[in-house]
């Protein structure tokens, strides 16, 4: 299957390695925005040993050019920064399989441009999807496929108790690491830190599979996490009285009574960390993932293994709860 890789930045990089191990798909072009890494092989921007024969080019060196079966996209979490990216892949009848958070679930904040997405996608007969591990899996298509053995559900409340200390610099940023509590105040009403992104995403994926109308949708602000003492992390050293992590907890309401919980709490203190969903029904479930999954491989993960799945799908924007359910693949 011939893939174009558009974004090589952090989590794009370690897309392409994984990628270009991978006997069943073929890399056949590859495109990024930064100066310093246009013109370069692949193979030398990734740190490899060797040239992949692949020079990484801007966009419309490449889209509309390079004849390809699917795009992976991981450039940024926002709609608003990365419609016309899809699009463009859209309109040269490339499938597109996205990184992008608000992706996952855009129809909530961003109708119409899903919408556009949806009509553009069907009149070239291709398919797009956002997804990765959070939002994707962990916070969504797993509770969803959880509940299937239930007669009745009447709350879902999901966590993940991440460790940061192995997790890239872009996250390290993502999460306050190494700030001081006003900094990261200050920061977080900048919106220079926003957390997680994905929860109301999630959270409108889950109430949308079950048939729920919620009332609304409720995202508390991130809440930073101190070290009471200095801390060593494959990236950094947290002190003492710094922010080592953050706290996001968001719910979706129903009748007045809160549905659905997601609780993301990841910070270098975490000793035990694991991904639990408890659902409240007839009868009652719940599932610890005991040590949690990692995070970047799990969304390089999802975004390969979905890729003969958007390639058998519907034309159209689909999310993760209308694709057949998702797997490892081999071939």
């Amino acid at each position: 299957m011939k893939v174009i890789l558009y974004g090589i930045g952090s989590i794009g990089s370690r897309i392409a390695r994984t990628v270009l191990n991978k006997s069943w798909l073929q890399v056949v072009g590859a495109v990024d925005a930064a100066p310093d890494k246009i013109g370069k092989d692949l193979g030398e921007v990734l740190g490899l040993k060797r040239n992949t024969g692949i020079i990484i080019q801007e966009a419309d060196d490449v889209i509309s050019k390079v004849q390809a079966d699917v795009v992976i996209h991981s450039t940024s979490s926002r709609i608003s920064e990365v419609f016309s990216q899809i699009e463009t892949c859209l309109k040269s009848e490339l499938n597109v399989v996205s990184t992008c958070e608000e992706l996952a679930f855009p129809y909530l904040k961003y109708p119409e441009l899903s919408k556009q997405l949806d009509v553009t996608a069907k009149e070239h007969n291709v398919t797009v999807l956002g997804t990765g591990i959070n939002p994707g899996y962990l916070m969504d298509t797993l509770p969803i496929v959880l509940t299937a053995p239930c007669i009745e559900v009447d709350s879902i409340t999901v966590r993940r108790m991440m460790y940061s200390g192995n997790r890239r610099d872009s996250y390290q940023k993502k999460i306050g690491t190494g700030l001081t509590q006003n900094q990261f105040e200050r920061m977080i009403q900048e919106k220079k830190i926003t957390g997680h992104v994905g929860l109301e995403e999630s959270i409108s994926m889950v109430a949308a599979a079950l048939n729920w109308k919620l009332d609304e949708i409720v995202v508390q602000p991130p809440v930073s996490v101190i070290t009471e003492n200095d801390i060593t992390t494959t990236f950094t050293t947290v002190l003492s009285g710094q922010v080592c992590g953050l706290e996001s907890i968001a719910f979706g309401i129903r009748n007045n009574i809160k549905v659905i919980t997601l609780e993301f709490i990841s910070h270098a203190n975490i000793k035990q960390p694991y991904d639990s969903i408890s659902i409240k029904g007839t009868p009652d479930i719940y599932q610890k993932i005991n040590g949690g999954v990692n995070g970047d491989i799990g969304t390089i993960a999802m975004l390969i293994n979905s890729i003969p799945k958007v390639l058998n799908a519907p034309d159209g924007l689909l999310t993760m709860k209308e694709m057949i359910l998702p797997s490892y693949q081999s071939f």
